[in-house]
């Protein structure tokens, strides 16, 4: 029917927009919910013998190539935006990840943008300088403009490339990826973004390191594109606003259905009656952004089961993946009056 999806190299990134297009109305012909495309369905839109999908007309599979197998259980705390330093938050740079790594993390989150010539980088969003331009205005930087300008005059910015580039040093960390995609009127931004991330990664050789990524999902919708894209290791479904009791209970439903384990909230939206839903379905509730001790050692009594931070990390870095609980957490500091 296309005759470029058998075409490779300046070809490779348009044959996948294509392919997404198909899957997109494959999905509103069978109107199934989210997540539920059936085999025959993944497979009529994705040809055999394509190479993104191992000739199979199946999803990228994810290699094993991390050295700790993912498990919620493991982190109990989620360095924001890659770690904070020297009072910055937001950096979303390597520093910040290396300082937080050294310090016992190793589940991390990273805010994904575009340039303005469309370079994927990591950057929370434009409306802010970070120290990159004079001024508050909002400014859309060139990746040449992006890369000469260090965060605050002292941290490197970086690409998407960039950093699967170092996180081959680091396989017992994952990256949670947070590519803000609110409305269901975004899916098919959904699935062209993956499926630029996938050949971004496919570019340098690191499409090993995508297991070591966890796409952050706002909506149902997000999921069904990006699970025909890559078979990620995990997702984590975000709670970006308030909720009634009924929506809660069908994003609980929904989660269990296709085994997200775990959600994140703000402390403005979190409710006890929300801890409830997720907990008694097996879910971990992480609440953002918590960067007070002794705020922390609260959430703690009252059974949260972890807090994405920009500060709060225990000294002394662990082996396995493993994240030091909250209270010991708390009980490793000292607590004000």
């Amino acid at each position: 029917m296309f005759p470029c999806l058998f075409f490779s190299g300046p070809m490779k990134k348009l044959k996948i927009i294509l392919i997404i297009v198909e899957i997109c109305a494959a999905a509103v012909l069978l109107r199934q919910s989210p997540a539920q495309l059936p085999e025959s369905a993944a497979a009529s839109v994705l040809p055999p013998g394509d190479d993104d999908h191992n000739g199979t007309g199946t999803p990228i599979p994810s290699p094993a190539t991390a050295s700790v197998p993912f498990s919620w259980d493991n982190y109990t705390t989620i360095a924001h935006a890659m770690g904070g330093l020297d009072g910055y938050a937001y950096l979303n740079c390597p520093e910040g990840f290396r300082n937080a790594y050294e310090k016992g993390c190793r589940l991390f989150e990273v805010d994904l943008t575009k340039t303005a010539d469309g370079v994927w980088v990591c950057r929370h969003s434009w409306q802010e300088p970070y120290g990159q331009w004079e001024g508050e205005h909002r400014r859309k930087l060139t990746l040449e403009e992006f890369l000469s300008a260090p965060l605050y005059g002292k941290y490197t910015p970086m690409t998407f490339q960039d950093l699967l580039i170092m996180l081959r040093d680091y396989p017992d960390a994952y990256v949670l990826l947070d590519t803000k995609h609110y409305s269901f009127r975004n899916y098919q931004s959904t699935l062209q973004d993956y499926a630029d991330l996938a050949v971004l990664a496919g570019d340098i050789g690191a499409q090993d390191i995508l297991g070591q990524m966890i796409p952050e999902i706002y909506n149902e919708a997000m999921l069904t594109g990006i699970v025909q894209i890559y078979d990620f290791p995990q997702y984590m479904f975000s709670l970006w606003k308030e909720y009634g009791i009924q929506e809660l209970e069908e994003t609980a439903l929904f989660c269990v259905e296709n085994r997200i384990g775990a959600v994140t909230v703000s402390r403005e939206y979190w409710t006890p009656e929300l801890q409830e839903v997720f907990q008694k379905n097996g879910m971990r509730v992480y609440v953002y952004t918590v960067n007070d001790l002794v705020e922390a050692a609260g959430l703690n009594r009252i059974g949260f089961d972890g807090i994405v931070t920009d500060v709060l990390f225990r000294g002394g870095g662990e082996s396995g993946g493993q994240v030091p609980c909250l209270t010991h957490l708390c009980e490793s500091r000292t607590l004000p009056p």
